[in-house]
């Protein structure tokens, strides 16, 4: 097998585990800020703020491109920006006129009834990096439809004319090209037809202009409750994995929660059993819904920052009862699954270690509630030969062992006298872990 350097290796499947006993894997959720991000605190924002859109780094700041739908149903592309991730500004940009006055923060203004903003910044196109795709009723043809926007500047947005693709109208893209193409999670327009209920449909495109028949990637299965659906998605990679935020549709009761997929190619997906919400009705203001902004998390201080749109109801409310805001959700870098363990152990399959230090990212407090320094559990890390063979120097007595709750991603595995693994560099071995009252997310070679 091949291992990649500083790449950190999950353990969503059995890849890298040849054997094992005494642990389970346990999947992992976000943890949901109590308090919003972002309230409707604006007399064009009505009394409903929605995550169709994406946060996106833009110099020092972070832009977050959000949405407001007004008691007609008309959505407009709002921008807010932040310095740290966690407090938020809305300018006043004099873009869009409303009421007689510019004075505000809205950057896009659809001439029709539209949905689902996804913003992209395209490195490759020096005229017009910000790009805009989002589903819109379309002015001579029926039904919705997939519609493009351009800006030089992320700001000052024009619409590039014609419909691009038929679609539904719940649309998410990504933020960056997967192997040149521009990729999009969306609906087919004959989704109903083809099926028993919503799924996630795949489309791509070279040019942003014209995108492929959509594909079906992502349907409910016989691991979901009966009458739950795929209401849809937003995916973002990261470490090799894709990883797509599910709006997984409750209709009995009426309640959308965020769960989580991951997939290889972005092409063939599968959710965590049991199935549990990734980000799920926790208070008030999101007990309805919860769908995920396009762009995936951003990294703060070792935290995962996940943006997402919650709302007090799902489908049917009038408007003066609608309320939505914008919510945060956390998890420590690449915490989404782990294997756990009080007294138990794994061995890898037989790989050449590539070189550099080993890093874990570990977690032995004996409870997730316990305090970040009373961490009585620990993890023994040990090298074999190919064939399941201790190496004296490196195992037993002489094996390595952590404790701690790393932060940041993980902490350096180091042997009796200070030894590296990196010594070992070229070589086929195995590694034995023992986790006793821990949790191990992730392991990697770090050069």
């Amino acid at each position: 097998m091949h291992l990649p350097t500083n790449t950190p290796q999950y353990f969503f499947d059995d890849t890298w585990i040849a054997s094992s006993r005494y642990l389970t894997r346990r999947w992992m959720s976000a943890t949901v800020r109590p308090d919003p991000a972002l309230v409707p605190d604006r007399p064009w924002e009505a009394n409903e703020l929605l995550l169709f859109g994406t946060v996106v780094r833009h110099g020092n700041e972070w832009w977050m491109y959000y949405s407001r739908r007004d008691e007609t149903n008309h959505m407009v592309m709002l921008l807010a920006t932040s310095t740290d991730g966690v407090r938020w500004w809305k300018p006043d940009l004099g873009i869009v006129e409303r009421a007689g006055s510019t004075a505000n923060n809205i950057v896009l203004n659809p001439p029709r009834k539209a949905d689902s903003f996804s913003v992209v910044f395209d490195e490759f196109d020096s005229e017009y990096p910000w790009k805009c795709l989002g589903s819109m009723h379309g002015k001579n043809e029926s039904g919705w439809g997939l519609f493009a926007w351009r800006s030089h500047d992320g700001l000052h947005w024009e619409e590039i004319p014609g419909r691009r693709l038929c679609t539904g109208d719940r649309t998410n893209a990504m933020v960056e090209r997967v192997d040149g193409k521009f990729i999009a999670w969306t609906r087919h327009p004959d989704m109903m037809k083809r099926g028993a209920g919503r799924v996630a449909y795949r489309t791509e495109s070279d040019d942003f202009l014209a995108w492929t028949e959509p594909q079906e990637v992502l349907a409910a299965d016989l691991d979901d409750e009966p009458m739950a659906e795929i209401y849809g998605m937003s995916a973002f990679r990261h470490n090799g994995w894709f990883f797509g935020l599910v709006e997984f549709w409750h209709s009995v009761p009426d309640v959308i929660e965020t769960t989580l997929a991951i997939s290889r190619d972005g092409l063939k997906w599968r959710r965590p059993v049991p199935r549990k919400p990734f980000i799920g009705a926790t208070y008030d203001w999101n007990r309805a819904w919860t769908s995920c902004a396009s762009n995936g998390p951003i990294i703060v201080d070792g935290q995962m920052v996940f943006y997402f749109n919650g709302r007090n109801y799902a489908h049917g409310s009038a408007y003066p009862e609608r309320h939505g805001v914008i919510g945060m959700a956390t998890m420590p870098v690449d915490r989404f699954c782990a294997l756990e363990g009080i007294a138990g152990s794994f061995e890898t399959p037989v790989f050449a270690w590539p070189g550099g230090d080993l890093f874990l990212n570990l977690d032995a407090r004996e409870h997730f509630e316990s305090h970040q320094y009373h961490t009585p559990g620990r993890i023994r890390v040990e090298v074999l030969d190919p064939h399941g063979a201790p190496l004296p120097e490196w195992s037993g007595e002489n094996a390595a062992l952590l404790s701690g709750n790393t932060k940041k991603g993980g902490v350096k595995c180091a042997w009796p006298d200070g030894r590296s693994l990196d010594a070992m560099k070229g070589r086929e071995i195995r590694l034995r872990f023992t986790v006793e009252r821990a949790r191990l997310f992730t392991f990697e070679a770090r050069s």
